[in-house]
């Protein structure tokens, strides 16, 4: 897959690069990367050779591969439903993990899967086969799978990872693009973290005066600090107001549970 490949090789990387060699699992050779093609600085396509000459240096790594003829299928990869170890009670929905499901529509996998899957024994109420994937985990044969390799050749097949690898896990070196992509995923997850910390500070009557969202929106307030008028002057429907004393309440839920949760 493209996490097999650098432009830029270095030491630590054990895939393939340009004018590098690399041993293919269980066929014997190395396998010689002469020309990328890229489209808009991305990657699209890779020439190379196959070195099968007796003299061909031994390889540091091999890559695992699929044939032309894989099975296609739809492929699920499930990750923590959420971003923290502990979630802060009505704060939840803010640390839900928007890839705790990564669906790869057009995943390839070797066509000796055909004498495992069957569409026609799958069921939600049993256990249905399962198998691993080098380097990616164990999977299991979700019951949308409709394929056969008889009756039904051209059937849905739907797999479902269960248990992931070490080696997915502790991925080998990180390159410089991947690192920076880290380190502003982390920065992210520190500002909201340092935000939320702020925002779960503020008194409720304070709320819509001090909150970043909501600042310099309004003009005046009633006794328990719910919005009258915009910072123009306009008076504010009952119905809009009815929707802020709703977003304070929220707001006063949020804040207990965090109180709580820092006890």
């Amino acid at each position: 897959d493209s996490s097999d490949f650098r432009l830029v090789d270095d030491d630590n990387f054990f895939g393939l690069a340009p004018n590098k060699a690399v041993g293919i699992k269980y066929h014997g050779g190395n396998l010689v990367c002469d020309k990328v093609i890229e489209n808009n600085g991305k990657v699209q396509k890779l020439e190379c050779h196959l070195d099968v000459s007796e003299s061909r240096p031994k390889p540091k790594s091999y890559l695992s591969w699929v044939p032309s003829n894989g099975l296609t299928c739809e492929v699920r990869v499930y990750n923590p439903l959420f971003t923290v170890a502990s979630v802060s009670g009505d704060g939840w929905e803010e640390e839900l993990n928007p890839e705790s499901e990564i669906v790869y529509k057009k995943a390839i996998i070797d066509p000796s899967g055909s004498d495992i899957i069957d569409g026609t024994t799958v069921s939600k109420w049993k256990s249905n086969p399962s198998f691993q994937f080098e380097r990616m985990g164990y999977f299991v044969v979700d019951y949308e799978t409709t394929y056969h390799k008889d009756s039904n050749p051209t059937g849905q097949i739907v797999l479902n990872r269960i248990v992931s690898l070490k080696e997915e896990i502790t991925k080998q070196k990180l390159s410089q693009a991947e690192i920076e992509k880290l380190d502003d995923r982390r920065n992210q997850q520190k500002a909201q973290a340092e935000a939320k910390e702020r925002r779960m500070q503020i008194d409720p009557v304070n709320y819509f005066k001090e909150w970043d969202e909501f600042k310099g929106k309004y003009s005046k307030y009633d006794d328990k600090g719910i919005p009258t008028h915009l910072a123009d002057g306009t008076e504010l429907a009952k119905s809009a107001m009815k929707k802020l004393v709703k977003e304070q309440q929220k707001h006063v839920k949020q804040q207990a549970a965090w109180n709580k949760s820092k006890k």
